[in-house]
């Protein structure tokens, strides 16, 4: 073990079902240096911090801390041996106290067990202080700016002295001047022996923060280098790799006229002045890097979250939509990434489950009752359509595999005449016999006359897929690519914000 790393990980293999997602991977981090962790979506950096940090046990392989091999049972044992994790989703207790937050399940107590204050309120303010801070520690956190509720996050971190920091996106929700601020903390606390694991995309951040860079690819770790080493197109090259092979050969239908089409949608920190339109007869991807602001944008058309500002058409007529069903009413379906949440009832039959949409259009008679034998009709129709594999309409959903479950969930929307159909990740643990199949029908839809639009984090798919891209980057989109002009380098350089 080199004396100069503080924390490294050897061998490293994680795999969850046949899903190997940790191949051999490596890391190492050298006392008091900031070192930057990169890659695409699914390239394995969460799963790498979530063993470093105690989330997941290892397959295999071996992590060692100041020279000494540790294993993590819980997320508890490596905050005792000096690791704290911040992640991007911000999650200090609104209600509570800068201090208490600060020094949560660590309160100091008198000798009776009641809460020091003075003590409480002493030490946070000692905290903040070796940050060059001077948050009021009994200010309510809730009604601090995001910046400063970061910042107490990393003073709870650093109130139990860590020797290793991790940080995930810490400038998501962050402006300039915020971000600038954060990073003149960081190279203090670098400063002052901390050693600091920086996840993110933003290529301008490692090449003034970090002084190291790890670049993952499919779950493999593929180079470290010195920052001062690397420029923009070699960090794409070392994500990206060599191009893949596409997955799925989509025929060419002939295109027609648009038939759906957003113009300037606004959304207060969620989307970003975002157009786009779809032709008949193509289907449309969507790609970023996760967050990037794709899900908020099928949710915004699907009327679950409130637009600000914008339009969206569908054949040249401008429709409003300000609900759920407003925007099934427009001929609107939408298909979550969280299939097993917000797609299926599991306990209830296919039958039910694709009829559920066309209850209150098609299949409900006097006095709320539903029409039983039109809805077995329209369900063995749609059954039958996308070809769904099981023992027919009365099983119970839950009991399908992911793929069958999928076509069954877009089988709903079919079955209320659905004229745009937005699919957020739709292939999402399915397996490839079964992604082939759902290409098909997207291809069948487009035919149809349907406007059909993906939303999908993996390169080789929307390149598979599609007619059409849209990249986002940031919340807006930031470049539109015709199937033959994208390459996995363009689409990567695009959502990385490094084209625009």
């Amino acid at each position: 073990m080199n004396n100069e790393y503080i924390l490294s990980a050897e061998g490293i293999n994680k795999s969850f079902g046949e899903a190997h997602v940790l191949k051999n991977a490596s890391f190492t981090l050298k006392k008091g240096e900031i070192h930057g962790l990169m890659g695409e979506n699914g390239a394995g950096k969460s799963t790498l911090i979530k063993i470093l940090s105690g989330d997941y046990s290892r397959d295999s392989g071996t992590v060692t801390l100041d020279g000494k091999p540790v294993v993590f049972n819980s997320p508890k044992d490596a905050i005792d041996l000096g690791i704290r994790v911040i992640h991007q989703e911000i999650s200090v207790v609104k209600p509570l106290s800068v201090a208490e937050n600060i020094f949560l399940g660590n309160l100091p107590r008198k000798s009776n067990g009641m809460v020091n204050w003075d003590q409480l309120n002493k030490q946070a303010k000692e905290v903040l202080e070796s940050l060059g801070e001077d948050i009021p520690v009994k200010t309510k956190v809730g009604l601090l700016p995001i910046a400063e509720q970061q910042i107490v996050e990393i003073a709870k971190a650093l109130s139990v002295s860590p020797k290793v920091l991790i940080m995930d996106e810490p400038t998501a929700a962050l402006n300039d001047q915020e971000t600038s601020k954060l990073f003149s903390l960081l190279k203090k606390l670098r400063d002052k022996g901390v050693s600091i694991i920086y996840i993110t995309h933003r290529f301008s951040e490692v090449y003034e923060l970090t002084d190291r860079i790890t670049v993952m690819r499919d779950g493999e770790t593929v180079a470290t280098l010195e920052t001062k080493e690397v420029n923009d197109d070699k960090l794409v090259k070392l994500m990206v790799g060599e191009e893949k092979n596409a997955v799925f050969a989509h025929k060419k239908i002939q295109k027609g006229d648009r038939i759906f089409s957003v113009e300037n949608l606004n959304v207060e920190g969620m989307l970003n002045d975002v157009s786009f339109h779809v032709n008949k007869g193509e289907i449309v991807v969507i790609f970023g890097l996760f967050g990037a602001g794709q899900n908020e944008l099928c949710r915004a058309i699907f009327g679950d979250i409130k637009i600000d500002s914008g339009d969206i058409y569908i054949h040249n007529e401008k429709v409003s939509i300000h609900s759920v069903k407003d925007a099934i009413d427009s001929g609107i379906g939408f298909v979550s990434d969280d299939r097993k949440n917000e797609g299926i009832i599991p306990l209830q039959t296919v039958k039910e489950n694709i009829s559920l949409a066309a209850l209150p259009k098609k299949l409900m008679a006097k006095f709320g009752l539903i029409k039983r034998e039109k809805e077995r009709e329209l369900s063995q129709k749609y059954f039958d359509a996308l070809n769904v594999n099981c023992s027919g309409i009365e099983q119970k959903i839950g009991s399908l595999s992911g793929g069958n479950q999928q076509k069954c969930v877009i089988s709903r929307w079919l079955a209320n005449d659905a004229k745009i159909l937005l699919l957020n990740m739709p292939t999402r643990g399915v397996d490839v016999a079964a992604r082939t199949e759902i290409y098909r029908e997207l291809e069948a839809l487009c035919e149809r006359g349907v406007a059909v639009i993906v939303v999908s984090l993996e390169m080789p798919e929307v390149l598979s897929i599609s007619d059409r891209i849209y990249v986002m980057h940031e919340k807006r989109i930031v470049g539109e690519l015709s199937r033959d002009e994208a390459t996995q380098e363009k689409l990567m350089s695009y959502a990385l914000g490094i084209v625009s």
